[in-house]
Order: C-alpha cells, then structure tokens, then sequence
C-alpha cells in the first residue's frame, strides 16, 4: 500500500483500469439489453405483419363473399387498388389492372353516352372527409355493351393507405324495364297521337333491342298491291335493307321475311349462312354482322298481313322462351300501330274517295249525250285511273241486239287525259254475253289471270297481271249484266277498298249508261242538243199530262155527293212532280183517299209517283179497304228495287159516306187539318210511322174519325205550309188553321178559297215545292150528285 501511495502514477493507471473495466462491463450490459430488446419488438412486428396479412386476406375474402360490385380507389390519384371477383366477373376481367386500363380508365372505353371518364372523375372528388355519394352510373361491360349500376362512394383506410371504396348494385335489368316502360308508353301516345309510322317503327325497333339484348330490330310493312315487304324507320338497319333490298317478296324462300309473310308463321333460322330460305340474299346482312334472324309476321284482328317484325342477332342462335314472349309483345304492339295508321289513311282516303265519288257522280249525270258523251266518259274513266293509282281500265257494255259485249274504252295510265284522245279500246273485238255472265254470275267482281281463257280478249297490258271484273248488273235481274269494268293494277292486286270504290263507281256508271240508252231510245234522231231540248220539253209536257191523268180530275177534281163536296188541285212545281192525290171508290162502296208527297222533285219523283198510284189503285181494289193490309203492301213493293232510295208520305184514309165514319193512317205525313164551325181548326196529329219505301214490313197504326155535318177535312203537302212569299217569309201551319176557320163561311167552297188565299200570298215568288191540297165537307143537308166530267171515283159505283 505504501508502496502504491509511494507511487501515485500506478494508482492512477489502476484507477483507470478498473473504470474501463467497468464501462466496457457496463456498454456489454447495454448491449445485450438492446440485443434483447430487438429481438422482442422484431418478433412483435412479425406478429403484427403476420396478423395485418391475415385482415387483408380475411377482408378480401369477405369482400369476394359478398352479392355487390366492391372497387377500391386510392383517394389521392384514383388508382384502382382492388377489386373484387363479382367486379371482375361482370367486366369480364382476369385482374385489377386488366380492368383499370381496359375498362375504367380509358376513356373510349366507356359508353357514348351519358357519361365519360372525366364525369367518373368529378364526381369521385366530390367526396368530401366524411359522408358519401350515390349515383347511377352506365358502365361498359362484356363486348362494350353497357351496364348500369346504382353505386355508393364512401372514404376508407385501405392496407393503411387512405382510399375511397365504391359499391355497386347491377341495376341493368330495372333500368331496362323502366328504359322499356317509358319507351312503351310513348310508343302509344304516338299511336293515339297518330305519330308518323317511320318515328314509331324507330321506337318499336329500340324497344325490341332493350328487351331481347344484343340483337337488331327491323320491321317491315307489307304492300298488298306489290305483294312485298318495305322497310319502315329510319334505323341505320332500315336504311341499309332499304339501300340493298328495297322490296322483299312475300313468297316462300325471299329471306325469313318473306317466308314468315308467305306462310303466316314464326320463321326462326339459327344460321343465316347455312340457312336455305336466305340463299341469294346472305350479302345483304353478312356486311352488317348478323348471323341469325327471328321473323314474326304481324295480322291483323282481320286475319289481314301488316307486315313481319324480325330481330337479328350477332351471332348462331335461336331465341329462348323469354325472347319469343318479349318478340311477341313487341309484334301485338306494331300491329296495333300499323292497324291504327292503317285505319287513319283508311278514313282519310275514305273522305278523299267519298269528295271524288259525289263528284264524279255530279259529272256522270251531266255527261253530255251525242257525240260528245264516249270522249267526255273516257276522260271521267281516266280520273278514276288517275285517282285510284291503276295501271289500266276498260268499260265494256252490252249491245242492244246481239247481246255481245264491246269494249266502250280503254284507259291507261300513261295516255293522255284529255276527252278528245284517241280510244284505244275501240278495235277490240266484242265478246259473246254469255261467256261473261257465265264467269260473273256468281260473284260481282271476279279475276282474270293469264291462264283464263278469256284474259288475252281483255287484256289491257303486255304484262302477264290480274284483271279484275267489276259487273255492271241491269234492271232486268242479277245476272243480266249491261255491262262491266276492267281493271288492272299497276302493281300486282287492286286493294279492297279500292274494288269496293270503284263498284259504286261502277253503280254510277250503270245508271249512266241505262239512262243513255234510255235517252237514245226516246231520241234516237236527235242531231243536236238544241233538238234534244226542244224534243226533251215536249216529253216533259207529255209525261205531266201523263201524269196529273193519273190523279182523278187531272188536278183540278170537285164531285158533290148528296151531302158531302169533295174537291182536289194538285199544281206540281216543275214540269212533273212527286205529289199525288186519289179517290178510289171501293167494291164495298166506301171511297178511298189519299195525298202523298215523293221525295226530291222533277221527273225522278214522278216516276215514283207514277208507281205509287199504280200500286195503290191495285192493292185498295184489291183488298177493299183494308188500310193496314194496303198500307203494309204498298211499302214492301215501294222498298223493292228502290236503288234511288226514294220514299213517299201520304195521308190515306176510307171514308164512309153513309155514316161519315173514317178510318185512317199517317206515314210520315202532314196531320190533316179538322174544321168545325163550332170550334177552332185543328190538326189530327194521329199516329204518324215512317214513310213508305223507308223500310219493309212496317206495321201502320190505323185511327178512326168522324166527320160530322158542317164539318170538313182538309188534307194537303208541305208545298202548302212551305210555301214563300217575295220576303222570303213561309205560309206555315198557323196561317193555314186560320185560313181554314174563314173559309168554311165562304160560299165559294172551301178548296177554291183556300187556293186563292195561297196564291194571293206567294205573289210572284217562286213556287218552290209541289202544292195539293184535297177537302172533304160535309154539309147539314144533302144535295144532288154532282159530277165532274173528268175522272172521278163516282165513275164506278
């Protein structure tokens, strides 16, 4: 120790030894602790790792788990950072970059509309710190065909990154339904609307893609008259069909079109290619990629051919149930468009046609006779050509003597239509009459073909097309015809509003014609219309002395009978007229009268009157009285062969002269007019039925009266109540009551002053309607028999 304290620098060196023995003892110390420590936080952070792996995959799987479209998007630069596999499978992705860059987020990747990428992209921004974004998004899917899909954007910590997670539902097939709803319904509000058809085929053709997926839509109108099938709308598959096939022939063989035209039934070929009914045709549809096509045609509730509405599909198929039952909806909706367009140009070129037909009527009356009538019809026949849209139309009549048929003209539709051209019919030679009736005498219209021997004696073009026969039928019975019409279309077939337009046409024509020949047989020499005129007044004059010979006292009748004066005028307002009047003294004894009024005026009402009062003298003759029996057989006869439909109101009663009883009915009359010196006129309103020659087998209500001593009846047309004065002003039932309470004090007679008070009213206006006017008096005493000297109904008691 001394020797240590003797030597202080060995103290010291010890002194520093023994310090960094214990620092180096002290930094192994350290280090072993720091070793350990290592160790612990090296063995936490594997679990740690070990335990984050497994979240990762726990949560991977449970997103793979799920029924949703889960997508995982870095929140700061929107990389796409997982998927799952329902996102995978619906966009037909192997991995998550395959659908980043091939799907997401590539911008021609996405559907032309209504949204692109850069949408995606600002609406993904939008999202702020907290909360989330809901929207419906339109994605491309498998084949670039789009999806939608109702999404969720919310934030999240995604493999400790921050992220932004999007959830999906596919909403394609709701959104199809409700796409498909809406489009249906304005499909309909354009049928009711009546929406042009080229719009609704559009709208028709989208509805079909929207229902049956992946597929191409083309409809197709059916032309009876060319017998094909056009293209409607505006598609860019209609337009191609309609650059390449305009018209599709509806024949067996003429694509699936045609054939589903033709046989009326569902054409389904799987291949096109291999398909026989489309051989000679597979270029029209190879440039556009179709490779299988289901026709379906449409009918009508008629059983009529619209047309055919066929989908094509991309690739060999045949549609399952589902698609035939959405190509059958789609076909009963194109239907009901097309019928509904169908029936508005119907009703459309129904008035067109009505306007044409009155008019043609008005000129095929005033057709000028002579010379002048074949040149003149031959330019009405060209109207109906022209009109109708026909290739070709002959009129062949019947010759008086021989019985044969020659052609009267021939119009085509490329001929001039001016009246004075050259008849191209005029060296056909005639046909026996008994060859056309044979063919017509069991339907009106019938048609020629080419294998008919009769087709190449009327033919009227050099192609091999159908003529029609339109029968002209005479007065004489069905089956004797004065003629016919030859028709020819310019197409293939004359529609059926067409035939049934031009037999009424042709109904027209008839009556021409017979009214021609009538002419021709009262005017045989007639050189010059002036002639005609002149000969025309003179049969006037004839026919109404003809006709008020028909009418007892020729218009102007007076008979006393013991205590009874029956008087009678009759003062038609033309040359002949349609009133009438008559006494008919029965087998009974009792006397018969009547007054009648024959719709229209001039000399179709006289011929009518004519065979009113021809009629009524048989049947009250006949069945002495029976007014009911008379009245009910007059009608039926009057309703028979009444083409003109004209008609006939009368007054008719029988009076017993004995007793002065009287039984009578109204058919549609004015009410006869009662006077008796003790009270005021009035009318017997009765019971008034329909005029006869309205309708058959209409039972009359028969009244009974008496007419009394110094009282009378007077009966009478509307020529009387209608008549004008220079004012315009009507003579009217109340001026008529009034004149019949005076003219019972007048000694002149009751017919007599009535007629004067009448005339004195019209003045010198015109008389606008037939005036008769018959009284029945019965005076308190009797007188003697007196008689005119003109016919009368005394003649035969």
């Amino acid at each position: 120790m001394s020797f240590l304290i003797k030597q202080p620098e060995l103290l010291l060196t010890a002194a520093l030894a023994l310090a960094l023995l214990a620092g180096l003892l002290l930094h192994l110390r350290a280090r072993k602790q720091n070793r350990r420590r290592e160790q612990e936080l090296a063995r936490a952070n594997e679990d740690a790792q070990r335990r984050l792996r497994s979240s990762m995959s726990d949560t991977r799987a449970m997103l793979d788990q799920g029924s949703a479209v889960i997508m995982v998007f870095d929140r700061v630069t929107l990389t796409l950072l997982f998927a799952n596999r329902q996102a995978l499978e619906l966009f037909d992705c192997d991995t998550v970059e395959q659908l980043s860059d091939t799907v997401l987020m590539r911008p021609d990747a996405w559907q032309p509309s209504p949204y692109s990428l850069l949408d995606f992209e600002r609406w993904t921004s939008q999202l702020k710190a907290s909360g989330f974004l809901r929207q419906e998004w339109l994605f491309s899917a498998s084949a670039k065909a789009g999806i939608w899909m109702d999404c969720y954007l919310s934030n999240t910590v995604f493999e400790g990154r921050p992220a932004r997670t999007l959830s999906a539902n596919n909403i394609h097939a709701y959104k199809m339904n409700q796409a498909a709803n809406k489009l249906r319904n304005r499909i309909l509000t354009g049928i009711n609307s009546s929406a042009p058809m080229e719009n609704l085929a559009d709208s028709l053709c989208k509805l079909a893609e929207i229902r049956l997926q992946n597929t191409r839509c083309l409809i197709t109108r059916y032309d009876q008259q060319r017998d094909s099938l056009t293209p409607l709308g505006n598609s860019g598959l209609a337009k191609a069909f309609r650059e390449t096939l305009p018209a599709i022939p509806a024949r067996y063989g003429s694509t699936s079109i045609g054939t589903a035209a033709y046989t009326r039934n569902r054409t389904l070929c799987e291949s096109i290619l291999d398909d026989h009914r489309w051989q000679g045709y597979t270029r029209v549809v190879a440039d556009l990629g179709l490779r299988a096509s289901w026709s379906e045609p449409i009918v009508s509730q008629r059983d009529e051919l619209l047309g055919v509405v066929t989908v094509f599909s991309h690739r060999p198929r045949n549609p399952d149930e589902q698609q035939l039952d959405d190509l059958a909806s789609i076909v009963s909706l194109t239907g009901l468009a097309i019928e509904r367009k169908q029936w508005q140009r119907a009703m459309e070129a129904a008035a067109a046609s009505e306007r044409f037909i009155r008019q043609m009527g008005v000129d095929l009356v005033n057709l000028p006779s002579g010379e002048e009538f074949e040149p003149n019809l031959r330019y009405l026949l060209h109207r109906v050509v022209s009109h109708y849209e026909l290739g070709a139309l002959a009129l062949w009549e019947r010759g008086g003597d021989d019985q044969a048929f020659a052609c009267l003209a021939t119009i085509r539709h490329n001929t001039p239509d001016t009246a004075h051209a050259e008849n191209p019919g005029a060296a056909i030679q005639p046909i026996a009459g008994q060859v056309v009736t044979n063919m017509l005498q069991d339907s009106p219209a019938e048609y020629l073909t080419p294998q008919d021997a009769l087709y190449d004696r009327i033919r009227l073009s050099d192609e091999p097309k159908p003529i029609l026969l339109t029968a002209l039928n005479d007065e004489q019975g069905e089956n004797s015809f004065i003629g016919f019409l030859a028709v020819q279309s310019r197409f293939i077939y004359i529609a059926q509003a067409t035939i049934d337009h031009l037999q009424v046409i042709g109904s027209m024509v008839r009556t021409v014609l017979l009214n021609r020949r009538l002419v021709h047989s009262l005017a045989s020499d007639v050189e010059n219309e002036q002639r005609q005129r002149k000969k025309l007044e003179g049969e006037l004059s004839v026919a109404r002395s003809i006709q008020m010979s028909m009418v007892p006292g020729a218009g102007h009748f007076r008979e006393q009978y013991r205590n009874w004066t029956i008087e009678a005028w009759l003062q038609p307002a033309r040359a002949v007229g349609g009133d009438l009047y008559e006494l008919i003294r029965l087998p009974s004894g009792n006397l018969l009268i009547a007054v009648g009024d024959v719709s229209d005026k001039g000399a179709p009402a006289a011929l009518f009157m004519a065979r009113t009062v021809s009629l009524l003298n048989y049947l009250a003759r006949s069945m002495d009285g029976d007014l009911a029996g008379i009245a009910r057989a007059l009608n039926n006869e009057l309703c028979r062969s009444n083409e003109a439909c004209m008609f006939v109101t009368m007054v008719m009663g029988v009076l017993e002269l004995g007793t002065g009883e009287i039984k009578w009915l109204n058919a549609g009359h004015n009410a006869p007019m009662f006077v008796d010196n003790k009270t005021s006129p009035k009318l017997w309103p009765g019971n008034p039925a329909a005029p006869f020659g309205v309708y058959e087998d209409v039972d009359y209500a028969v009244a009974s009266a008496k007419i009394g001593p110094d009282q009378s009846i007077t009966l009478y047309s509307d020529g009387v109540t209608e008549a004008f004065d220079q004012n315009g002003q009507e003579f009217g039932e109340e001026r008529l009551l009034n004149l019949g309470y005076r003219a019972a004090n007048q000694g002149e007679g009751l017919l007599t002053y009535m007629r004067e008070q009448l005339l004195s009213f019209a003045g010198s206006a015109p008389q606008s309607d037939d005036i008769t006017l018959l009284t029945i008096q019965r005076h308190g005493t009797i007188h003697s028999v007196e008689r005119d000297s003109s016919k009368h109904p005394a003649e035969n008691s």
